[in-house]
């Protein structure tokens, strides 16, 4: 800071405008408190500087230099580089896209590239670059940016870093770049790995990234909830996922920037010459740039035609280079090819070489000069003519001038099927080609290996996908005649990879206008055969996104598409006219609109769709509007019903749209003469609350539209059906209806929940005065679906009724004419909650009355009113259930809920007792007591002695019957009453029957408990001399299958786990047996993390039993045997890795023997993880270096 003696003059500088000074030393690693000295000697040299408050100083030692390294990867790669110890292949923020040393690399904004969003938006190149880089910013799914090779993807990308190119570029520091045709190490999914871990923003961009591997990464990426970005490059999309990918599609719509860049390479060539080359190239960069390489200085290339300009590819000095367009022709045929000899099955080159008689060796220097010349790439061991122009041109001579039968002949040989299927890849690039067509006809044709397209392989199933671009019709064709068979009866699971071609082919094929009413037919068929429910895959989803108005996928006419809706809604079949409203709901849904995210069929030029402009879109939206209307009005209740609530439950974004706010206010006029519509009201009032209401922060509001206020007016509730339909029968959003709605009250929700409450109340109650029929409720009054008011309306009838056992009577014979399966009875335990607080005698008669009622015996718990509960409804509730039709199911909240604390609790225990004899008793009293331990004190005996004796009977049936708890719902109770039965004295006997009763199961189960591993676990802890005596108990085989209990058994924790160190040691010692030792510290989880030095140490536990044990290198054996994890994610390596410093640490312990047993386990342990490393490399790359 004072060179000479004498204060910088930059520090100064930095005072006055509010810089910084940072000192770094690699020097130093100081101490918190030596870091701080060297601080305050700094801010001591600035007593007389001006503004000494306005600058930042701050103090670097190397462990502070390194951290903010970590948090910057892009430098951490330069000085990596930098110091000589460079990750092999990934690079930090530069010229990405490798122009020639010196060579001007700044962005050509010219005309000549178009960039579509994710949106389906098409924008130039200009225009797209701050929404994409806000789309990095902003969303948590990964970035594909897709495009034919030569288009300028990575120089795109690039750009998004760039400072001078737009405003708020993205932060360079985070950008960490790979091509991934560059062996990088480490791989990109260890790199991933590692950017986790780091737990720091960063940006991940990675070059000519395989379809499989972007699938991986982008899961990962968007399930980690890390602050990673992925940013992926390549020009296949067919894999990808749209719940994980935002795809940008970049395409050449001209030759300027071509053009442009072929002149700033070469500016000898002359602008004419460069012209032609552009011209030639249609745009694409590559091919621009490899033919203008091959141009001599001062030649004219104006007079050579495309072929000629083409063949200047192969030339040398102008002059044809041996072979070398002859070997481009037949390494052309296939997507890709391996350079591979040994430890292959099939050597790749010499079956090419095959086809034109060629040696291995010519064809391998044929390669590299390829690749030398820029027409094709390399990834590993795997090789590509690439740009696919060149590749398609190359393949197309190809096609003509080997016969068919050599073709054919080489790939369908046995062994050959990953070559076939490459070859089929490039036929699907080659719709035009006539040999092409011939292929793949012939493929298609009885006797032809894809004749039967539902019963192929997985392989040809794949071929399938690659070729239908190349013969539509007749693969159209093959699907109708299997599809229409009366033979066909669906795909056996909806993870059928022929069924995920057929469909995918089906969707790609729809594309066109001719083919959309045969494909949709097609898919309508199969989904005739899928469980309805299904929400995976679902045909019906595919179906229904043909009817968005944007990135539907097809340009099918308005009128096909309304035609499709209209004939649903108006079909006889209830899955016919759900899958129409579905259509109408998507035709009139959106913003936002969602594609698949991908559009490619081979090579034919493709769009997201039909893409309307706004008259457009407000002309679509009149459309299906009308089909809303006309089915809306139908004499079909059921039907119209369900139109109207879509129709409700899209207008505040069709009211979105100015143009048709007259359309929606006459369609709502319309249906509301027809027949109130109060879905509309609240459709209309959820409008006014959500767009035209003050919130928290807001200074002004739009005023509230004239004609939205009118038709608020019109279409609210008049008479009492209509408010019923509203209030009680409605559903969605509630707080909407409340008038007196605060939302600056902190209590809103809930005080609007009692003002509704007490509306409805009186809606029962004059309801209950009309003497109106209840049918006319029905059947949304016992309805599964979710409506909030049913009981206060329920306490409304009571309170109302003139004569209330007549009208409970009325209602409970309602009940019986609904299904009995799916009726919700909350109307009528609000009734009898307000009979019973005016009239308990009449309660308790009708209550009585329902024990002979079969339908209202098993819900006769949730009748009784909980608040006036005693000892003679707990009588009639055991009565009710000795009959066999009632299980237990609501009888649980009697034993755990304040609502019945006043029944004594001899009486609670006679209804547990009664429980465990009905099917899944156990479960009910299980979760019951549980529910009774929640938040108590473990200290406290909570449930008593004579529960934790019931406890554990119901714990010892179910993990006798019970193999299977999905959601560990029963062995949370479980765990939960173990711990607290085992807690406390008594109960002996049964304590030894539980015990009995796991070990009976790990028997019988030949030591696997997956489903109870919490209660096991627990039990150990509990009785840790027990467990442990019948862990070593019985015959041989016995012993065998309980100590695999310990060491694996299924469990994620180990079962002694959770015993203290010095239990296990007095109980080993005891024993004195040494295999008692080894079999023990075999099952002891030996790591913990240290969370805040951020490292694996060796447990409490383990270090206790190691120092103790008579040998402590089995011992250590042992624990280093559970060093690689049985599951993890992310790199084995590295979770092996951080354990091994735990076992170094101990090679310079006091104790000699474990030192020394430490000192020859380590090298092991180490040469472990390396094979371990090497392996995890090995899988990367055969994984992430594929073309295909």
């Amino acid at each position: 800071m004072c060179p000479n003696g004498t204060l910088s003059p930059i520090i100064a500088r930095q005072a006055e405008i509010g810089g910084s000074y940072v000192i770094v030393s690699l020097a130093d690693d100081c101490t918190d408190s030596r870091r701080k000295d060297r601080l305050d000697a700094m801010r001591s040299l600035l007593d007389d500087v001006p503004n000494k408050d306005q600058i930042h100083l701050d103090f670097y030692d190397r462990s502070k230099l390194h951290q903010w390294l970590r948090q910057h990867p892009s430098v951490m790669l330069w000085v990596r580089g930098a110091l000589g110890q460079s990750l092999s292949g990934w690079r930090p923020f530069g010229p990405w896209s490798n122009p020639p040393a010196g060579a001007d690399d700044t962005l050509i904004l010219a005309p000549g590239i178009s960039v579509t969003l994710p949106t389906g938006e098409k924008l130039d190149l200009q225009n797209a670059i701050e929404p994409v880089r806000n789309l990095v910013r902003k969303t948590t799914k990964a970035i594909r940016i897709t495009g034919l090779s030569g288009v300028g993807k990575t120089r795109f990308v690039q750009a998004l870093f760039e400072d001078d190119v737009g405003e708020k570029a993205l932060d360079r520091t985070q950008a960490v770049y790979v091509d991934i045709g560059a062996n990088p190490d480490p791989s990109a999914n260890r790199m991933l790995d590692m950017l986790i871990a780091e737990n720091c923003p960063a940006i991940m961009v990675i070059d000519n990234c395989p379809p499989d591997l972007h699938s991986r990464l982008a899961s990962r990426v968007s399930s980690a909830g890390s602050r990673i970005s992925l940013i992926t490059v390549e020009y296949d999309i067919r894999d990808d996922k749209p719940q994980t990918t935002e795809v940008v599609q970049i395409t050449a719509d001209g030759p300027d920037i071509a053009e442009q860049l072929v002149f700033r390479r070469f500016p000898t060539i002359g602008q004419v010459n460069a012209r032609r080359i552009a011209n030639f190239a249609d745009g694409n960069a590559r091919v621009a740039l490899a033919v203008a390489e091959r141009a001599e200085d001062g030649e004219s290339l104006a007079h050579l035609s495309d072929a000629q300009l083409f063949d200047r590819l192969f030339h040398q000095r102008n002059q044809p280079e041996g072979n070398l367009r002859q070997h481009a022709e037949i390494l052309s045929l296939v997507y890709s090819f391996s350079v591979k000899s040994l430890d292959v099955e099939v050597d790749e080159l010499a079956v090419l070489g095959e086809i034109g008689g060629i040696s291995r060796e010519q064809l391998f220097r044929s390669t590299s000069e390829l690749l030398r010349r820029g027409i094709a790439q390399q990834r590993s061991h795997w090789r590509a003519i690439l740009p696919h122009a060149i590749a398609n041109r190359l393949a197309n001579d190809a096609l003509a001038n080997v016969p068919i039968e050599t073709l054919l002949r080489t790939f369908e040989a046995p062994g050959r099927e990953r070559l076939l299927l490459s070859f089929a890849h490039r036929l699907g690039l080659m719709h035009d080609h006539p040999v092409a067509q011939q292929i793949v006809k012939s493929w298609l044709v009885a006797g032809g290996r894809l004749r039967q397209v539902s019963a192929l392989d997985d392989m040809n199933a794949r071929i399938l996908d690659y070729i239908a671009p190349v013969a539509p019709e007749a693969v159209l064709e093959r699907i109708e005649e299997e599809t229409n068979s009366p033979e066909f009866s669906g795909f056996d699971s909806i993870r059928n990879l022929r069924r995920t071609t057929i469909l995918r082919i089906l969707q790609s094929l729809a594309y066109e206008p001719a083919l959309f009413d045969r494909c949709i037919r097609l898919l309508v068929r199969v989904a005739d055969f899928e469980d309805g429910s299904n929400s995976c895959d679902a045909v019906t989803d595919r179906i229904v996104r043909f009817f968005q108005a944007y990135l539907s996928g097809t340009h099918a006419s308005l009128e096909q598409r309304l035609a499709w809706a209209k004939s649903f809604l108006s079909s006889n079949s209830s899955r016919r006219q759900s899958l129409g409203l579905r259509m109408l709901e998507t035709a009139l849904g959106g913003p936002p609109w969602l594609g698949d995210g991908s559009i490619d069929f081979g090579a034919r030029p493709r769009d997201f769709g039909y893409s309307p402009n706004y008259e457009e879109l407000a002309d679509w939206r009149r459309r299906f509007l009308s089909l809303a209307v006309e089915f809306g009005n139908l004499r079909d209740v059921d039907l119209a019903s369900k139109t109207r609530a879509v129709l409700a439950q899209k207008f505040r974004g069709l009211w979105d749209q100015q143009d048709i706010r007259d359309d929606l206010i006459k369609a709502a006029r319309t249906l509301n003469r027809h027949h109130p519509w109060v879905e509309g009201w609240k459709a209309v009032r959820s409008i006014i609350y959500f767009d035209y209401r003050k919130k928290a922060g807001e200074e002004e509001i739009e005023p509230i539209p004239g004609s939205l206020a009118s038709l608020e007016a019109e279409l609210a509730p008049k008479d009492l059906m209509a408010k019923i339909m509203t209030y009680v029968l409605g559903k969605g959003h509630r707080w909407e209806l409340d008038d007196e709605f605060d939302d600056s009250d902190p209590n809103k929700y809930s005080e609007a929940d009692k003002r509704l409450a007490a509306k409805v109340e009186e809606l029962g109650e004059e309801f209950a005065r009309s003497c109106q029929p209840i049918e006319t409720l029905l059947p949304g009054l016992f309805s599964t679906e979710w409506m909030a008011y049913r009981h206060a309306f329920g306490r409304g009838l009571a309170k109302g009724a003139f004569d209330q056992q007549e009208t409970w009577s009325r209602l409970v014979e309602a009940f019986h004419r609904h299904e009995p399966d799916k009726c919700n009875f909350a109307v009528l335990s609000g009734f009898m909650e307000a009979l019973d607080e005016t009239d308990r005698s009449t309660a308790q008669a009708l209550l009585d009355q329902c024990l002979d009622d079969a339908l209202l015996r098993p819900i006769l718990v949730g009748l009784h009113p909980a608040g006036s509960f005693d000892e003679k409804d707990l009588d009639r509730c055991i009565s009710a259930l000795e009959h066999p039709d009632v299980t237990g199911f609501l009888y649980g909240d009697l034993l755990w809920r304040d609502s019945y604390a006043g029944i004594p609790q001899k009486r609670l225990r006679e209804l547990a007792e009664r429980l465990l004899d009905k099917p899944n008793g156990d479960a009910i009293v299980l979760d019951a007591l549980s529910m009774k331990l929640h938040r108590a004190s473990p200290a406290k005996d909570a449930l008593g002695r004579e529960f934790r004796r019931i406890g554990l009977k119901a714990a010892a049936r179910i993990i006798k019957r019970s193999r299977n708890d999905p959601g560990g719902t029963i062995d949370h109770a479980l765990e939960k009453v173990i711990e607290a039965a085992l807690s406390f004295d008594g109960n002996e006997d049964l304590k030894t029957a539980w015990l009995d009763a796991i070990f009976s199961v790990i028997d019988e189960r030949h030591g696997y408990v997956h489903s109870f591993e919490n209660a096991v676990r627990v039990t150990a802890a509990k009785c840790p001399e027990e467990f442990l005596d019948r862990v070593f108990s019985g015959d041989e085989e016995t012993q065998r299958t309980r100590i695999f209990l310990l060491e694996r058994g299924g469990l994620d924790k180990t079962s002694l786990g959770a015993i203290a160190g010095d239990t296990l040691i007095e109980w080993c010692n005891r024993n004195r047996a040494p295999e008692v030792w080894r079999t023990v510290a075999a099952s002891i989880n030996p790591w913990v993390e240290d969370g805040t030095n951020n490292r694996v140490e060796l447990s409490e536990q383990a270090i206790k039993f190691l120092e103790a044990a008579p040998s402590p290198d089995e011992i250590l054996g042992a624990y280093a045997s559970k060093i690689a994890p049985m599951f993890w994610s992310g790199s084995r390596a590295d979770i092996m890795e951080s354990r091994l410093g735990a076992l170094e640490s101990l090679m310079v312990h006091s104790n000699e023997a474990i030192a020394s047993a430490a000192e020859s386990i380590v090298p092991e342990v180490k040469k472990q993880i390396c094979r371990e490393r090497e392996a995890e490399r090995s899988r990367d790359e055969e994984r992430e270096q594929t073309f295909e």
